[in-house]
């Protein structure tokens, strides 16, 4: 009997699939698949919650919709969830204790804290740690964050082979190229303009009454030109050679998801709870958070529509590729209500994502 290697037999498996997804769309005349697009800004949802409606929607939607989810998030704050656990918010009762309710650490499923986190400081300052059902590394989130996540299935996305780095190469060639090509055309289009104060030729950014004039000063193209280009090194997304977010991925009998926490800003203090990772990608070497992280807000802040408008070209993106089917929280609440009655049962049961404790 004719023995195939694990990785061979998958292989197959994919390009079986694949002809059979290109077989179904000649047969419906569709050029696009279509995909399911979920925003959740400023939805109230938080950090924990988020993880539940992903996973839920991909291990247990019914239809087997391919997703986009986008969304900023409260680290701590869960409005449709009562998490059981000593790091919880309201349950800490020693007077003594802070609780940083600015953000939450968030790690992978087989995240080791002891490893990966200063937990004499954590436990200090009582920081929420949060264990998620996808690998990957361990990231500090808070307000500001980009969360974007795709969920693809087989059928939907032939082309994309269903490993990590397979995955990631297509977001970053297919999603977040041009996303981040196209804000800073933006930027170079719109020019930035506000009122300045100029006197001996330095900028001070605000009137004074001690003398100078108003001006409106622009952002140049070589100005423009100076923000480095998006690329994926190794396993992560950079601006030149700076991390500008997280990434993990989940990979299922039929699909995969991969979702991603960009950096739009964040708060110099919150990345002392990270320690030196073991396992580190060779570009970074031994550079420490401070030297190997960029907030895209140094680059793109100044960009009209601000963190709103990362999302805009994320979607834009998307759509190139894919027929977007609007969908709302409370579509995607529904569905985990009849499939798994409800996101409090689904978390208290077969979810993955757990608080950690401390």
């Amino acid at each position: 009997m004719l023995h195939l290697s694990k990785g061979l037999w998958r292989s197959g498996r994919h390009a079986r699939r694949r002809q059979n997804a290109f077989t179904a769309a000649a047969s419906s005349g569709s050029t696009k698949p279509k995909m399911a697009w979920l925003d959740l800004s400023g939805s109230g949802v938080s950090a924990m919650e988020r993880l539940v409606i992903e996973e839920a929607l991909l291990r247990h939607d019914p239809m087997q919709r391919s997703w986009g989810i986008v969304g900023n998030h409260d680290p701590t704050h869960h409005m449709r969830l009562s998490l059981h656990g000593a790091t919880q918010g309201d349950q800490y009762t020693t007077p003594d204790v802070i609780h940083n309710s600015n953000c939450v650490i968030i790690m992978g499923i087989g995240g080791k804290t002891e490893k990966l986190l200063d937990m004499d400081l954590i436990k200090e300052d009582a920081v929420q740690i949060i264990r998620r059902f996808s690998g990957g590394g361990t990231v500090v989130m808070d307000h500001s964050s980009l969360w974007t996540t795709f969920i693809g299935r087989d059928k939907d996305t032939p082309d994309v082979t269903p490993y990590p780095r397979e995955i990631m190469k297509w977001t970053a060639d297919e999603i977040f190229s041009p996303t981040f090509q196209q804000m800073k055309e933006s930027m170079l289009t719109q020019g930035y303009k506000k009122k300045t104060l100029v006197m001996e030729q330095k900028s001070c950014g605000f009137a004074s009454e001690q003398g100078g004039s108003m001006m409106q000063r622009s952002m140049d193209a070589k100005t423009i030109g100076d923000i480095p280009d998006f690329a994926l090194v190794e396993t992560d997304y950079v601006l030149g050679d700076k991390k500008i977010g997280g990434n993990a991925q989940a990979i299922t009998k039929d699909g995969w998801l991969h979702h991603t926490s960009f950096l739009w800003d964040y708060i110099d203090e919150h990345m002392r709870y990270l320690t030196l990772p073991e396992k580190r990608p060779d570009y970074r070497g031994d550079r420490s958070h401070d030297d190997f992280l960029v907030k895209l807000c140094d680059y793109f802040g100044r960009i009209e529509g601000g963190k709103r408008t990362f999302f805009k070209e994320v979607r834009n993106a998307t759509a190139e590729k894919f027929e977007l089917e609007e969908y709302s929280l409370k579509d995607a609440l529904g569905l985990i209500d009849s499939e798994l009655g409800g996101i409090q049962e689904f978390y208290d049961g077969k979810c993955r994502s757990k608080v950690v404790e401390l």
